[in-house]
């Protein structure tokens, strides 16, 4: 078992695990193995790695062979520590969405259905790295099998919908096509038994509220779909309104936390959290650096909630949002 990893080794791991094609991969893995020290204590990390290594290859290779065959244009690897989708009518201002906030660049029209396949963006909020996806239109009368598999693969729902523009029949539409797929929001009944049902958090997004002029309209698409359980909030892509508070909201409906990893008689490096879910523990913690961490946890120490500062806990101590810990092996 490692005991003395160089902070180097934990940079490279975030990298490797941050890395999002097979090359980019191997290549951070390759420098991950570089920084471990080579005695008995580590044969077995540099071992497991190794085979790592050889196995994103071999998926390096695999995925060159099989670029000449059809693959759905729908099918997009997960990323990130959550994926979120962006749904709803045409023209409602899903793609402008994930070009404001990402560094994708999917197609921008004025005219409808412009969008033809998803397109993935890659945003960090507060240390929360979230895979963003604009999609086609969903007002249609058919959804192909693998945008519903899409749909039902995210962590969170954002429907958005033109405050403008008749946004009542956008969002019963929206609705409407999601229970076809059997997809609902968290927060109705239909969650409660229903196994052939996928129950997923979601957030109405009401775009184009573009000035205080349209606020009182807002108020009123509010007031109608609030009774009902659903959560709404304002937004303009155009001027930028309210993009920060929606993030905020994403991230609590996600229901994550951020936990910091502080070496023995160092600071904690604040720029690099760990994400978990929400009542996750410090065993929970010591899988997401390293599962040998559990294997050889004796002992740790928190900063943070419900604790005094470097309080000694158990693998059982529920962690909160911005805690850090101390691990000792």
């Amino acid at each position: 078992m490692p005991t003395n990893l160089p902070p180097e080794y934990f940079d490279a791991e975030r990298r490797y695990k941050e890395a999002i094609d097979p090359q980019e991969k191997s290549d951070a893995l390759e420098e991950l193995l570089s920084t471990i020290p080579k005695h008995k204590g580590t044969d077995k990390l540099r071992a497991d790695l190794r085979k790592k290594l050889s196995k994103i290859k071999s998926q390096a290779q695999q995925s060159k062979k099989k670029s000449a065959k059809f693959e759905s244009n729908f099918h997009i690897e997960k990323e990130g520590d959550a994926r979120v989708i962006v749904i709803g009518a045409a023209n409602v201002g899903k793609s402008s969405l994930v070009k404001k906030l990402t560094h994708a660049e999917p197609d921008i029209s004025e005219s409808p259905f412009s969008t033809w396949a998803p397109t993935p963006g890659m945003l960090d909020h507060r240390g929360v790295h979230i895979q963003l996806i604009d999609t086609p239109a969903i007002d249609r009368d058919y959804v192909e099998p693998e945008f519903a598999d899409l749909i039902k693969n995210s962590d969170l729902i954002l429907i958005m919908i033109d405050l403008q523009a008749f946004p009542i029949p956008q969002f019963q539409k929206t609705v409407d096509t999601l229970e076809k797929i059997r997809v609902v929001p968290r927060h109705t009944p239909k969650c409660d038994g229903d196994t052939k049902t996928k129950c997923i958090p979601m957030i109405v997004t009401v775009n184009k509220d573009d000035g205080e002029a349209l606020d009182d309209d807002f108020d009123v698409l509010n007031e109608l779909l609030r009774e009902e359980g659903w959560t709404l909030l304002p937004v303009s892509v155009k001027e930028g309104r309210n993009l920060e508070e929606l993030l905020n909201f994403v991230i609590k409906e996600l229901r994550v936390i951020r936990v910091f990893s502080k070496p023995p008689h160092e600071e904690a490096d604040k720029s690099k959290p760990f994400v978990l879910k929400e009542n996750a523990c410090v065993e929970d913690f010591a899988i997401a650096v390293h599962k040998d961490f559990l294997e050889n946890l004796k002992s740790a120490r928190v900063w943070g909630k419900e604790v005094h500062d470097g309080q000694k806990v158990g693998k059982d101590h529920i962690l909160h949002d911005g805690d850090i810990v101390e691990l000792h092996v």
